[in-house]
């Protein structure tokens, strides 16, 4: 941002800018405004001494100082701790300030975009090579990441930089400055990542975008570094997710070269990152806990959600173990999990995924407020949606139900909640004239009636199933009005 600035504006000065601190979007100071932590604030002249008086509630903020031009001696910042980042410009009236703030807003504007790819390269599997050429563009310089033999593993901006030997400060044969960065895997160096200057002036700015790439670019050579990329479970998984031909077959066989047998029981469980833990908990943060606590398992991103498959047999553990391990974990972070039933062998894995995913959807649909689902506590609800999915509940359920409705509200009567209570109490007329708080002749008095508008002596065993059936899916439309 510094950098970004002195090229258009003029600096008088500036304070304990380190270079590595993050800030986030842009303000004009206004008087006695509560002042935000970590973001970037434009301060003018007048409210300096404020600024003096408050700097132990300024701390962690980026202050912009405007001077006005002929007031550059002023030595008022003399004044500020050590510790207040700060750089002091000159700008003249409003209009120039407020072209100031939308250049400012540029600079975010540019650095968020490139950030947005790259998040999405990395969730996409995009590759390194796509890491480096949206980097490249962003940086305006070449970037190439090579072995320690120096052969190109994959760069991006420039003409081919394989055939060229760089050092780490300069290029002796095209007379371009070059800086480089260790890549590591499993705390060994075994690449260097190199930005060289074909465009433009490498300046202290590019360290801190270099920093972020690099942990991207270390991440995808340790998961190169692993397995071989076609046996690597990730990919597996992933195929066998996304393709809904792949070959269940090749599957097994790959699995079961892993040693995940074809006679294993096993689990799914999918976890929502909800916008709490957005900018606090890493995608790679939960992979290495719960690769710590089951080292039968893998984990992978899927359509933006984490997925988690357990080998319950070779883990020696059950749903309930897994999931007790797990319960303080997802609550303390924030995440929404859905868990799907046990199964044995490789056929159902993909459908175990389709359960898992329907617990986390509908269970975060019809209880917002828990952060764990299970299938089985879902399974009604799920076939109850799928049934209305074309049609409405009180166009597929016992027609007899809407005649008693009607009769109720035309007459007064109770017929639709005797019947429903009479169902619950698996046709006990004694209990469901007690629960009724009727005496039962009457409740035999109505279900005469009932048995009469519906034109059934309700001992037709899928019968009565279908009448239960509809008082749920009825119940389902009450709750969509």
């Amino acid at each position: 941002m510094y950098e970004k600035i002195k090229e258009k504006y003029k600096i008088l000065k500036k304070g304990n800018l380190s270079g590595t601190d993050g800030y986030l979007r842009p303000f004009l100071y206004l008087e006695k405004k509560i002042v935000q932590k970590k973001h970037v604030y434009l301060i003018q002249g007048e409210h300096i001494a404020d600024l003096v008086q408050r700097a132990s509630d300024t701390e962690e903020t980026f202050w912009i100082i405007r001077r006005k031009a002929g007031t550059e001696r002023m030595q008022i910042s003399d004044e500020f701790p050590d510790t207040l980042v700060y750089m002091e410009i000159v700008l003249e009236g409003m209009e120039e300030i407020y072209g100031f703030m939308n250049d400012l807003q540029e600079i975010f504007d540019a650095a968020d975009e490139w950030e947005r790819k790259i998040h999405n390269l990395m969730v996409e599997h995009a590759g390194m090579e796509s890491l480096l050429k949206v980097t490249s563009e962003f940086l305006q310089n070449s970037l190439a990441v090579k072995g320690l033999d120096f052969a190109s593993s994959s760069e991006a901006g420039g003409e081919d930089l394989s055939s060229k030997m760089y050092t780490e400060h300069w290029d002796h044969t095209s007379g371009c400055r070059s800086i480089s960065r260790n890549l590591l895997v499993d705390e060994k160096v075994t690449h260097k990542l190199i930005l060289t200057e074909t465009q433009t002036e490498i300046t202290q700015g590019v360290f801190c975008v270099l920093d972020i790439l690099t942990d991207k670019l270390e991440f995808l050579l340790a998961q190169e570094e692993e397995t071989n990329p076609d046996e690597d479970m990730e990919q597996i998984f992933i195929r066998l997710l996304s393709d809904r031909t792949a070959d269940y077959m090749w599957v097994s066989r790959q699995l079961g070269e892993l040693g995940w047998g074809g006679n294993h029981e096993y689990m799914c469980l999918v976890l929502q990152i909800t916008y709490l833990n957005q900018q606090n908990l890493s995608t790679k943060a939960v992979f290495r806990y719960i690769k710590k606590k089951f080292e039968d398992s893998v984990c992978f991103l899927y359509q933006d959600e984490i997925v988690v498959f357990f080998n319950l047999t070779r883990l020696g553990m059950d749903q309930e173990e897994i999931s007790g391990k797990l319960i303080y974990f997802i609550r303390d972070t924030y995440l929404k999990a859905g868990y799907s039933r046990v199964m044995t062998g490789h056929m159902n894995l993909r459908r175990q995924y389709i359960q898992a995913k329907t617990a986390l959807d509908v269970g975060s649909r019809k209880k917002p407020y828990l952060w764990i689902h299970y299938f089985n506590q879902v399974a009604l609800t799920y076939i109850l949606e799928q049934t209305t999915r074309r049609l409405p509940g009180n166009m597929i359920c016992h027609e007899g139900l809407l005649d008693l409705k009607e009769q109720d509200e035309k007459n007064q009567t109770q017929y639709l909640e005797t019947l429903r209570v009479y169902l619950e109490q698996h046709l006990s007329a004694t209990q469901a004239a007690r629960e009724l708080f009727i005496h039962r002749s009457t409740f035999l008095y109505r279900l005469d009636r009932i048995r009469e508008i519906l034109q059934s002596d309700l001992d037709d065993p899928e019968e009565i199933f279908y009448l239960e059936l509809s008082f749920r899916l009825l119940e389902q439309e009450n709750e969509k009005e």
